[in-house]
Order: C-alpha cells, then sequence, then structure tokens
C-alpha cells in the first residue's frame, strides 16, 4: 500500500548550522548514519506571524528574551529579512551576546554592508566567546564566507595564526569562498602536516570547498585516507572527489575505503570515484559494481550513481542494475538505478518500468517522478502516467502530474490535476499539491531567466 510521502530535506536548517560549529565536521559524518530528516515549513505570512518591520522594533525591547527571540526569527527568513539590517547592524553591539551573534550570522548570510561588516568580522576570527552559536570565532568564520573575494585578504593573517582556534576560523571563511581562495591552497596543505586532528579536519573541508584548484593537495590528502579517526576518511574522500579527474591517480586508495571504511567513509569513497570519472580505470569500476551488494543502502545508492558517471567502463552494471530493479523493495528508492541504468543502457524497458512502479507502490513517489524529466519518456510511459492521473491514490496521482510536468508532456491535464489536488479538503494533500505546483513554477522560470544569482 502507498502511503503518504514524508518529505525529505537535503541539507541541515540554516539554524542549526552555527549551533555547534566546533564539531561540525565530525557530526556531518555521522549524520550518514541517520535518516533524513523531515522538510521544515517555509516561512509564511499567516494570522499572528510578526512582520519584518515589527521583529526588527522588537530588537530595541528592553527584555533580553524578546530581543533573542525576535533576532531568531528575522535569522530564520532569510533574504525577507532584509529591510531589517540597520537593525542588525544596531543589534551587533547589543548588550547580549547571542543576540550578537545571531545578529552577525544574518548580516553574513545576507552578505549585507560588506565596508562594515568584513572588517569587524575579520576582527572576531581570534575571539573564543561562548554563544548558542558557537564560539564566536566560528560565527565569524562563517559568516565571512558569505562576503567573496573582498573577505580574503581580511582571513590571511588568521589562517597563519599560532591558534589553531583562530587558524579553524579562517578556514571556515575558506570553505564560503570556495574556488576564490584557491590561492590559499599551499597553506592548507602545510596545515595538514601539521600534528593537530582537529584542525586537520578544517583544512580537509577547505580544500574540498576550493575544488578542482586543489588537486596540489591530492596526494597529501591520501595520507589521510587511512587515518585512525573515520571522521578525518571521510572529508578526505569528500576532498578527493572535489578535486575530480585530476586525483584519479588516488582512486586505488579510494577502492580501499570502499572496501574497508566504515559506512559513511565507504560512501563518500564511492561518490569520490564516480566524481573523478572514467580516469579511476576498470578496476575501481568492477569495485563500484560490487558495492552494489553493500549492507548500507547509502554506500549503494552513491555506488549506483557513481557508475552512471563511468561510462563506457561500468557496461557490466547493466544486468546487476536489471535485477536490482526488478525486485521489488530490494534497491528502495529505486529512481537513482533507473537513471544510471538508462544512462548505461538506454534502450531497456527496466527503468520506465521501475519509475512507474514507484509512482504506484514506493514510499517516496516524487523521487521517481522528478526521474522522468532526466531519462526519456517514451509515448508509451506518457500514456501510462495519463491513466495514473485518475488513480483513487492522491500520492500517485499527484505525482504522475508532476512526472508528466517534468517531461513537458500532456502539461494540461498534469496542471490541472495538480490544482484539483490543491484545493483538497484534505490539508496535506493540499499543502503537498501545492508544494509540487510552486517548485514547477520556480523550475519554470529558471529555466527561461537562467539561475538566480
Amino acid at each position: 500500500m502507498t502511503t503518504k510521502p514524508q518529505f525529505i530535506t537535503g541539507c541541515f536548517s540554516c539554524l542549526c548550522g552555527l549551533a555547534l560549529a566546533a564539531v561540525m565536521f565530525a557530526s556531518a559524518a555521522a549524520a550518514d548514519e541517520r535518516a533524513d530528516e523531515p522538510a521544515s515549513e517555509p516561512v509564511g505570512e499567516s494570522a499572528g506571524t510578526p512582520t519584518v518591520a515589527e521583529l526588527a522594533a522588537q530588537l530595541s525591547a528592553p527584555e533580553t528574551a524578546a530581543r533573542q527571540q525576535a533576532v531568531e526569527a528575522l535569522a530564520a527568513l532569510g533574504e525577507a529579512a532584509r529591510p531589517a539590517v540597520p537593525d542588525l547592524l544596531r543589534a551587533i553591539r547589543d548588550d547580549d551576546i547571542d543576540v550578537r551573534a545571531v545578529a552577525m550570522e544574518t548580516l553574513g548570510r545576507l552578505a549585507a554592508e560588506p565596508d562594515t561588516m568584513i572588517p569587524l568580522l575579520a576582527g572576531k576570527l581570534d575571539d573564543a566567546t561562548a554563544t548558542r552559536r558557537g564560539p564566536i570565532w566560528a560565527v565569524a568564520g562563517f559568516s565571512l564566507g558569505h562576503y567573496g573575494p573582498a573577505a580574503l585578504p581580511h582571513v590571511v593573517p588568521a589562517l597563519k595564526s599560532p591558534s589553531s582556534a583562530t587558524c579553524r576560523a579562517a578556514m571556515l571563511t575558506i570553505d564560503g569562498l570556495g574556488a576564490d581562495a584557491d590561492e590559499m591552497v599551499p597553506d592548507l596543505i602545510a596545515i595538514l602536516q601539521r600534528d593537530d586532528p582537529e584542525t586537520r579536519i578544517y583544512a580537509i573541508n577547505a580544500l574540498r570547498a576550493i575544488g578542482p584548484a586543489s588537486k596540489d593537495a591530492a596526494q597529501e590528502l591520501v595520507k589521510h585516507l587511512t587515518s585512525d579517526d573515520f571522521h578525518t576518511q571521510y572529508w578526505a574522500c569528500r576532498a578527493l572527489g572535489a578535486i575530480g579527474p585530476e586525483a584519479r591517480a588516488t582512486a586505488g586508495d579510494l577502492v580501499v575505503c570502499l572496501q574497508s571504511g566504515v559506512a559513511s567513509v565507504r560512501r563518500n569513497a564511492a561518490a569520490a570515484l564516480g566524481n573523478i570519472g572514467p580516469g579511476i580505470g576498470q578496476a575501481a569500476t568492477d569495485a563500484l559494481i560490487d558495492a552494489l551488494s553493500d549492507r548500507s543502502q547509502p554506500v549503494r545508492q552513491n555506488a549506483v550513481v557513481a557508475l552512471g558517471q563511468l561510462q563506457p567502463l561500468a557496461a557490466k552494471a547493466v544486468p546487476v542494475l536489471e535485477k536490482l530493479l526488478q525486485e521489488p523493495s530490494k534497491f528502495a528508492p529505486r529512481a537513482p538505478a533507473a537513471k544510471t541504468l538508462w544512462q548505461l543502457a538506454p534502450q531497456s524497458p527496466v527503468p520506465v518500468e521501475a519509475l512507474l512502479r514507484d509512482l504506484e507502490e514506493n514510499d517516496e513517489p516524487w523521487v521517481a517522478a522528478r526521474m522522468f524529466g532526466e531519462i526519456k519518456a517514451t509515448d508509451e510511459s506518457v500514456q501510462r502516467l495519463v491513466k495514473l492521473l485518475d488513480s483513487a491514490n492522491v500520492w500517485t496521482k499527484q505525482f504522475a502530474a508532476v512526472a508528466l510536468l517534468e517531461t513537458g508532456a500532456e502539461t494540461q491535464r498534469a496542471r490541472a490535476a495538480l490544482e484539483e489536488l490543491a484545493r483538497s479538503e484534505d490539508e496535506e494533500t493540499r499543502e503537498s499539491a501545492a508544494a509540487s505546483l510552486k517548485r514547477l513554477q520556480a523550475k519554470s522560470a529558471e529555466s527561461r531567466n537562467g539561475p538566480t544569482q
């Protein structure tokens, strides 16, 4: 029986991102072992919800608790909080350290007032004062990373600081700057060679954020694939994957991690091999095919996606994937495997059959629906999707409509079905259909106008 879907988020809430900054890298690896969290509800205008102007005014309230509540609410609004920037600038001098920390974070996320905020944040990179967001140096480091290349000269002294905390703060900024901080690669390699395991993780993650320009660090990163700490192994895999094809010489070491590491390490070793591409060679590709039977589903899923990036080396995976997709509940969600099989064998009927089956039988039909937009839908599959618009199951009906809209087929009938569901008396059905319509409209607008900067 198809159950109602539990919508999944792909990342942690913005508000949680700074709460434990000092241990963020270790926490990310552990998170791989847990199920995805339900998505948070979007902030909307409703009765009783304070406006931005009201929250901005509340930042001047005499009660500390009221100011804390207001600044947290503004932080949750994201871009919508921009009209409150003048009030947030005053709040960074609030008597309460937590109000100051959240105001700094929010201004940073908005990249607001760079002439004021960049030097102010840079001056806080050595501030170890504790807040509910983590130490101030972590708040400042994350926030500064939103300001782009203009922030880089301000973090160089901190990166070279003898203080581990200050150095870590600078690397949090580099994480935000990404490729714009490529000139810092030699300094980050030097930090990898320090006898400071926690700081090394920050350096590894900064190199990951820089991406392909970190290629000179590949051989140093390989040394950390055999670390006694699986968190270090986890991030080293991710960093090598971010380097991409230039890290092909590390494929053998990544295969060792794929075959012997803990689940989060195996998962990221698989992803790294796929990101490096066909240069990994046939032996490493065969190891990924073997990983399709790994006991951990996240490892299997990453192996599937990686194999889709390894044509033509992954041809031997075709019969394995066909078998997996034809065994109900043995490989779920099946959509990523269907996409990879279609990439490797576009003539195979199995991918479309698996996706259609997921729309009716699986607890995650939206994954299958979206995948229809990425593989070629035949006339026959379109006709079968149209029939599902008459399904008595509202979730099957909704995501059959989404699938049709993703493929650009029967758009009028599909949109009408979604609009009907968006008027349902059932609140969950109504909100889910409305969310699908909103997402598809945003996707359509982006395809016309290009991605939002």
